[in-house]
């Protein structure tokens, strides 16, 4: 690939064509020509590259924090996780389920009550550690 490439820029005749200025009304447009592609130059180009740039880090640094913050996610989680099960939440739960009555038991399993308990307890857990770290 590197070699088609060579062969190419060697080959290939990449032509400039310019003005072709005689006399003094030829070196006063030069010097005209030369002031409009500076003109353009500061007045269209720069800002141009600037505008491109600033948006390239503007995307850089979106996408830099989105992937900070889902890496934030994942740790937070892995914390919430140790600390749930240090302290054991739904072991004291499940033993003060067996107080309540076999069918009002039986329907709160059913309605799955304790699973959606225990949920909400790990997106608490994993919200507060996050706020910990942030």
């Amino acid at each position: 690939m590197k070699k088609i490439l060579f062969l190419i820029v060697i080959f290939v005749p990449f032509l400039a064509f310019g003005d072709t200025y005689q006399n003094a009304a030829g070196a006063s447009q030069m010097v005209a020509d030369s002031f409009g592609e500076m003109w353009t130059f500061f007045f269209d180009d720069v800002p141009s590259m600037l505008q491109r740039l600033t948006g390239w880090l503007i995307v850089w640094l979106v996408k830099a924090k989105i992937y900070a913050q889902l890496e934030l996610i994942k740790y937070s989680w892995g914390v919430a996780k140790v600390i749930i099960q240090d302290l054991n939440i739904m072991s004291q739960i499940t033993s003060q389920m067996s107080i309540l009555p076999q069918d009002v038991k039986q329907a709160l399993v059913d309605m799955r009550l304790f699973d959606g308990v225990n949920l909400l307890f790990q997106a608490y857990m994993t919200r507060f550690v996050m706020r910990f770290l942030n």
